[in-house]
């Protein structure tokens, strides 16, 4: 069907959402049970990891797939190497066009590559400027106010509270505040 190419081309491969990382183990337990080492070289599955902040102020990270349902797969395309990735539990195909899998081209992959290293580490909260939030654990507590700033660096936001009949700008953790 392929014939034999001597070059490795990245090819994206769809895959069941969700598992991306037990299909990539799969395939490269698949590669070692038929001795396919020289022909599927590498997958990789673009994610990032994502910090978000619990309740208590505990920093959680996660591991976030980017596209999530779709994985690369370094490899040189033959008969054989091309039915050991197809037919891999929770693979579902190549991308194609006219019957044959087409490469990622190397602009692609290096804006890919790009894509991942910039959101390596990303910051996910659930709050937003100008969120209505009360305070719980401050002497203004049960009270409503809205959110000014949010400094991701320091896990903090401001909110203006009325002190005085001024609006004073307070800076809080995240823990000490929830959303109305």
């Amino acid at each position: 069907m392929f014939g034999k190419k001597k070059k490795n081309q990245w090819y994206v491969i769809q895959v069941v959402s969700s598992t991306e990382e037990s299909v990539k183990q799969s395939l490269f337990q698949r590669r070692e049970n038929f001795a396919m080492e020289e022909f599927i070289l590498d997958v990789f599955v673009p994610s990032a990891s994502v910090i978000t902040v619990k309740a208590s102020g505990e920093k959680v990270s996660k591991k976030k797939n980017l596209f999530p349902g779709y994985i690369l797969v370094n490899m040189i395309v033959t008969n054989e190497s091309w039915y050991i990735v197809r037919n891999t539990p929770n693979v579902t195909g190549f991308l194609w066009a006219w019957n044959v899998p087409v490469p990622v081209s190397d602009a692609e992959l290096e804006k890919l590559k790009w894509t991942v290293e910039k959101n390596s580490e990303t910051f996910a909260t659930k709050y937003r400027i100008w969120d209505p939030a009360i305070i719980i654990k401050w002497p203004f507590e049960d009270n409503i106010w809205t959110i000014t700033e949010i400094n991701e660096n320091k896990w903090t936001l401001k909110m203006n509270v009325n002190l005085l009949w001024r609006d004073t700008p307070v800076e809080l953790e995240f823990s000490q505040i929830k959303l109305k």
